[in-house]
């Protein structure tokens, strides 16, 4: 094991249950951490971003996010895989977008774009008042971001598994920050579903802003609407008389004519 790995997963020799934890993050650094991944981890450890990698939070198609820990709290890191696999279920506006950006070159510099897109849509959406992860930093294939949580550091439920008591006032919060995109962010999620908003003490955040594209690209509407339907569905499974069309609209969709 290298000094990297060493500082990133911690030997645990003293209890079964630790034990088991190293065995896991074993199977996590095939998987994820490749060498050049390690360099650049390695990095965000000198900067002070965070001191250790906790454990996986989720494992998506594309990347897999991580709690990280240090001095200034608990963190998200959000890993993007480096491999022509990542972009078999790309939309192809997108990845025609990110072609265009970065010219002919490797995976990787897709990738890096990639990472780079989602860090600059979360800081405009964070500027436009909606409701995402606050961006920390973005190294590479790398992005770090707070974790959306509880203080202790227990990360925040999809919402799609989540508990909801008041479904009503989550629906509402919910178009209420998609039309903030919207409006004051001119950004379309492009991939908005209950399994890519958290739900942190009842209130929705928007997650997964890498394929974001703008009110005025020609599939816009289309996206938007396919998300109002989607979340039309799952509502209605929660109890509410709620339509997609109308969603829409109340998402921004009058935007558009």
């Amino acid at each position: 094991m290298s000094r990297v790995e060493e500082l990133l997963f911690p030997r645990r020799k003293e209890r079964t249950d630790e034990r088991r934890k190293e065995r896991s993050h074993g199977d996590v650094r095939d998987e994820v951490f490749d060498r050049l991944t390690l360099l650049a981890v390695s990095r965000l450890v000198t900067q002070g971003q965070f001191q250790e990698v906790d454990y996986s939070i989720s494992t998506g198609k594309e990347a897999n996010v991580f709690r990280v820990s240090g001095r200034s709290g608990f963190g998200a890191l959000k890993i993007y895989r480096i491999s022509n696999a990542v972009f078999r279920h790309f939309p192809p506006w997108a990845l025609e977008d990110l072609r265009r950006t970065v010219g002919p070159g490797s995976f990787g510099r897709l990738v890096f774009a990639w990472a780079h897109r989602e860090f600059t849509a979360l800081k405009t959406c964070e500027g436009a008042g909606v409701p995402v992860p606050r961006p920390r930093v973005q190294w590479r294939n790398l992005l770090l971001m707070d974790l959306v949580g509880s203080p202790e550091g227990v990360p925040a439920p999809p919402l799609i598994h989540a508990p909801l008591p008041d479904p009503k006032r989550v629906l509402n919060e919910l178009v209420r920050g998609v039309r903030r995109m919207a409006e004051k962010a001119k950004l379309v999620h492009g991939d908005l579903s209950p399994y890519n908003v958290l739900l942190n003490e009842g209130h929705p955040v928007l997650i997964d802003l890498g394929q974001t594209l703008s009110v005025e690209h020609p599939q816009a509407r289309e996206l938007l609407l396919r998300d109002a339907l989607n979340f039309a569905r799952f509502f209605r499974h929660a109890g509410l008389a709620v339509e997609g069309e109308e969603l829409f609209h109340r998402m921004g969709g009058d935007r558009w004519p």
